[in-house]
């Protein structure tokens, strides 16, 4: 037997390069053989580079950037699984790299259970398991083919069904890098209204099913964005703190890719960040063929003709396929600059005959390099983006480079795919419920201590949140059905996390179980129809109610909980026990209760405010009463003439009908105009040839480029006012089907816009698309900011791209952007930013002076002709069309202010507190005896610029944690700077002991990353010239664990716990 090697105490295991690598908390690297046991030898791994300089010890929360960083470890590498299995480039020729591929969409034309078996067969003939299993055969059936696969979440579908001999020779393949797996995330995410924190859930839970499947030979390089819609720079900053040494795409807009076509820009270096630093830069490749797929002609999944080779055949055909294949490699090289050439071979759902294709394949690159004997420089051989980018990188190259991003997206002069930033609205909400959801039941399981007993359903719903990132998932793309299907799994798997947080919230909550199991815990129990102000339990209340209230986000919150009730003779007690003085009884507005969807007896609801622990709960007992006086009723009224309402900073001004008329600053009495519009936009009813391209699921094309402003009857409009010490409510219906409350809190200069928007009535036969405007006096210039998939800030500027000259051909949806959480208008004379917070993605824009625009809701009639062939006409409950239910959030403050206020107010809105009940057998005094009621899983509340990210339990009894600073560099005088983190002391119940720093998808020793630089030409013509930061990277304390985090860094940490 092997001899037992001295153990190596707290030591994680990680993967560099193919190899197991542990590292001990003092910093000792050891090498462990490939089958996961410790080497004999137990050899230290050298550090060639230079010595490595401690930490100086750095008190505080925040500091100045402290001393350079430390060398990466150059660690001793066995088995590597990189590009040493590449077919070398001949330098003197134009290497050809054929890169087959299937593009799986999990879920659009057919849901993700009808693609990956295959029915459904008259929608699309498509059945992933077949294409597996096809690719598989013919790359054993051969050493020299090579095939990248990119979609996780259908392989572990395929995995789990093979025997462990057949999954070893997965491992072999892929070993071999005959096959590889590029990008590797659950799916291919959108990236114009999808939020970071999911973007990176979802790649990370795909690198770790990876990993489960095929070992450490397999964290992509990669990443493959080949058919999102447009592509944003947040999404590109990640994708280079994935690790990732290059992206790929084949979407760019139609002028953006003639000039850079004309230029041989097609490859070039994307700036990801301002923030960051070089590490955040991506080598990026377009793609100038047709889209993704093949060479027309060599789709040899479809009609294409087979290379018929046998000289003795009427049919033989060799020579006139490889003269068009040479004509096209040499017509199509002209878009690039290195002798290098990517051709992708395959297309949607492609390769369910594999061999088919190989055989065709294997053909076209012997006669095309046979013909080298003739003069031809063309050498054609099977590759990998992996393969093909080293050998990009090593023509040494000077790339251009970017700094913007790729939004909007035109396919020609009327196309542009900017209805998707809000198709499907109620799916894009619900999506953002399910994200929320999530967090909050990773955090629960983690810190009740589960130990793993809940991980099936914590995994289901981290699985089916994944999938909803997927770029004809959450952007509202797919057939109806489908997205029927995409919100039951959901809700399933939502549902399936209900029991975790019920028992984790039970078992915190409980002061002793040393005599009971976590089983034996009373029953915490949920509103899921709180959306529409139903609630059974607070409804049908005939004991006392304990009302707990988790909060997920690292600061202490206030938060305004409101309970749908039938009955007023309700008392509120605190988590001491004490009646709350200030509860109130507030009326649900009339279209919310006229909801089909809604069952309910309740018209109103009671209203309190909370105030919840960082990472904690505390909890409220709603107690019943023998008299209905407990509660305060506000005072309704009628609007009779102009009034305003006080929050701390503003006088709020309406006029005699209720209507928003201005915002005067309390201060210095400034007051600037601030007017609210509803409209809608008619949709372009075309028939998709030439130039009549109608507005549809991905494209917005208006009939005209001016709206038809709604004008509400002065009867429908004259508002209800609803006032009480806590808030004042002011109701509006606006038209049948559009509604609003415009909600001051006292405590808050945000003000709140809760919406009701739907049916849109289609009659007439016209398509509809919904818009809220916000008009100011503000002097803007048409410029506006939108976020980068809820990070970083972008600069807009009407009818402008920075890297090109635009057409201006479609005045208003050619100004549409993403706003995944907020949009802003700002006046640089008067200091002045007004700022909207949104629920959900939404396209938005500010190209009018002065003026905010958000679209909510659209209703079409027509297809736009881009694949998903069918209308945008969303039936809802009852066949009559979609009603919606949302909010938006109005800042206005100093440019100084303005992002301190969005920054935490963002954070909030996407980490809301969850509220769970359980029902009292006994007397309040007697919960408050045998449970906590004030809990808090932190030492001390996180520093204001630091966000709990992820914390969930990972692999092998660690726990996954990551830690983001949210400033930019240069948003806050105080709080823009590094902090110092004790990860040792975050938490109050256990103690974090063992650290290991990873990569962003938490696959590899951040030590061991090796970036890849690339030459480059900043002088780039149009490109924006921006000032970036350059920050120096602080390596983790492995003496205190303690880490300095910059600016927009995220931190990823895997960590060991023992309790205290």
């Amino acid at each position: 037997g092997s001899p037992t090697p001295t153990p190596v105490p707290h030591a994680l295991p990680i993967s560099v390069n193919g190899s197991t690598i542990v590292l001990t908390n003092n910093g000792t690297a050891f090498l462990l053989i490939i089958n996961g046991t410790f080497s004999a030898s137990l050899t230290p791994i050298i550090n060639t580079t230079s010595p490595v300089t401690p930490s100086p010890s750095i008190t505080g929360t925040t500091t100045t950037p402290g001393p350079p960083p430390q060398p990466h470890i150059k660690p001793v590498v066995y088995n590597r699984c990189d590009n040493t299995h590449c077919t070398a480039p001949v330098p003197s020729k134009l290497n050809v790299h054929l890169v087959p591929h299937t593009h799986d969409d999990v879920g659009w034309l057919k849901t993700v259970d009808q693609y990956y078996y295959g029915s459904q067969s008259e929608t699309k003939k498509a059945g992933v398991q077949y294409i597996i299993e096809s690719v598989i055969q013919s790359l054993l059936r051969a050493e020299h083919r090579r095939f990248i696969y990119v979609e996780t979440s259908f392989f572990w579908m395929w995995w789990r069904e093979q025997d462990e001999d057949y999954r070893h020779q997965v491992r072999k393949l892929v070993n071999e890098g005959r096959l590889e797996f590029i990008s590797g995330g659950w799916v291919m995410h959108d990236e114009a209204t999808t939020h970071y924190q999911s973007i990176i859930d979802q790649m990370t839970w795909g690198h770790r099913r990876l990993r489960d499947m095929i070992g450490q030979c397999v964290v992509p390089r990669i990443g493959w964005q080949i058919d999102p819609f447009g592509h944003s720079r947040e999404s590109a900053h990640l994708s280079a703190m994935f690790g990732f040494d290059g992206l790929f795409f084949a979407r760019l807009d139609y002028e953006d890719q003639k000039l850079r076509s004309a230029e041989k820009r097609m490859e070039f270096i994307w700036e990801g960040s301002d923030d960051i630093g070089r590490s955040a830069d991506i080598w990026t490749h377009v793609m100038a063929g047709a889209l993704y797929g093949p060479p027309k002609g060599f789709d040899w999944e479809g009609n294409d003709e087979p290379i018929i080779d046998n000289p003795e055949s009427e049919d033989y055909n060799v020579d006139r396929i490889v003269d068009k294949f040479l004509n096209y490699t040499r017509s199509h090289s002209t878009n690039y600059s290195t002798n290098q050439l990517l051709i992708p071979m395959g297309m949607d759902f492609n390769f369910q005959s594999a061999n088919s294709w190989f055989t065709n394949m294997d053909k076209l690159i012997r006669y095309t390099n046979a013909r080298q004997s003739n003069g031809s420089n063309i050498n054609v051989f099977y590759s990998t983006p992996t393969c093909y980018l080293a050998a990009v990188h090593q023509s040494n190259n000077i790339f251009t480079t970017k700094s913007d991003d790729f939004f909007p997206y035109a396919g020609d002069n009327n196309t542009y795919w900017t209805g998707y930033f809000t198709s499907r609205p109620a799916l894009k909400r619900y999506e953002r419920v399910g994200n929320n959801f999530l967090q909050v039941c990773k955090q629960l399981d983690v810190l009740a201590g589960m130990g793993g007993a809940y991980d099936k359903e914590v995994t289901a719903l981290r699985e089916w949140q994944a999938v909803m990132q997927h770029h004809d998932a959450i952007t509202g793309t797919e057939q109806q059905h489908v997205a029927n299907n995409y919100a039951l799994k959901l809700a399933k798997s939502i549902a399936g996390c209900d029991r975790v947080v019920d028992r984790a919230v039970a078992k915190l909550a409980a002061k002793s179980i040393a005599n009971r199991t976590v089983q034996s815990l009373p029953d915490q129990l949920f509103c899921q129809h709180l959306n529409v102000s139903a609630c059974e339990w607070t409804e049908s209340l005939n004991t006392s109610l304990a009302v707990t209230v988790y909060n997920p986000y690292g600061q202490p919150v206030r938060h305004i909980v409101r309970l749908p009730i039938t009955n007023w003779s309700l008392q509120v007690l605190n988590p001491t026990g004490a009646p709350i003085s200030q509860t109130y009884v507030f009326p649900i507005p009339d279209p919310v209760l006229e909801l089909k969807e809604r069952v309910s007896e309740a018209v109103e609801e009671l209203v309190f405010e909370a105030s919840v622990p960082a990472l904690g709960f505390a909890t409220y007992i709603l107690k019943r009463q023998d008299t209905d006086n407990s509660q305060t009723k506000p005072v309704v009224r009628k609007v009779e003439g102009n009034f305003s309402v006080q929050t701390p900073g503003f006088n709020v001004l309406f006029d005699g009908y209720g209507r928003l008329q201005a915002l005067q600053f309390r201060d210095s009495g400034r007051t600037v105009s601030l007017h609210q519009e509803f409209a809608y936009y008619r949709s372009f009813a075309g028939n998709n040839y030439g130039p009549n391209r109608a507005s549809g699921a991905y494209v917005f094309r208006p009939e005209r480029q001016v709206a038809d402003v709604i004008d509400p009857c002065d009867w429908y409009y004259r508002a209800q006012v609803v006032e009480s010490p806590l808030l004042t409510q002011v109701y509006h219906k606006i038209k049948e089907g559009l509604s609003q409350v415009i909600r001051i809190d006292h405590s808050s200069d945000a003000i709140e816009f809760d919406y009701t928007c739907g049916p849109i009535p289609v009659a007439d036969e016209l398509g509809k698309e919904m818009v809220f405007r916000w008009q100011t006096n503000l002097t803007t210039g048409g410029v506006f900011y939108t976020d980068s998939n809820g990070r970083q800030t972008m600069r807009r500027r009407r009818d402008y791209r920075p890297t090109y000259n635009l057409t201006v051909t479609q005045l208003v949806s050619g100004n549409y952007y993403p706003v995944t959480n907020w949009i802003a208008i700002r006046d640089e004379v008067a200091g002045l930013q007004l700022t909207m917070l949104n629920d959900r993605a939404q396209g938005g824009t500010g190209f009018r002076d002065g003026q905010i625009e958000l679209m909510v809701h659209r209703r079409i009639l027509q297809d736009d002709g881009m694949g998903v062939d069918e209308a945008l006409n969303e039936p809802g409950v009852d066949g009559k069309g979609l009603v919606i239910r949302g909010r938006f959030w109005l800042q206005l403050a100093t440019v100084a202010s303005a992002a301190e206020l969005r920054r935490e107010a963002v954070n909030r809105l996407m980490m809301e507190p969850v509220v769970t009940f359980s029902r009292l057998d006994k007397e309040p005094t007697h919960y408050h005896k045998e449970h906590r009621t004030n809990y808090t899983a932190l030492y001390n509340p996180l520093p204001r610029n630091i966000h709990l990210l992820t914390l969930e339990q990972w692999a092998n009894r660690t726990l996954l944690l990551r830690l983001e600073h949210f400033y930019q560099w240069n948003e806050s005088r105080e709080w823009s700077t590094p902090v110092r983190v004790e990860l040792r002391d975050v938490f109050r119940e256990f103690v974090v002991y063992d650290v290991l720093e990873t990569t962003l998808s938490a696959t590899e020793n951040i030590l061991a990353v090796r970036l890849r630089f690339w030459e480059t030409n900043a002088n780039n013509r149009l490109s924006p010239q921006t000032h970036r930061f350059e920050p120096k990277r602080h390596e983790l304390n492995t003496t205190d664990l303690s880490v300095i985090i910059n600016p927009m860094e995220i931190r990823t940490f895997i960590v060991r716990t023992k309790p205290r």
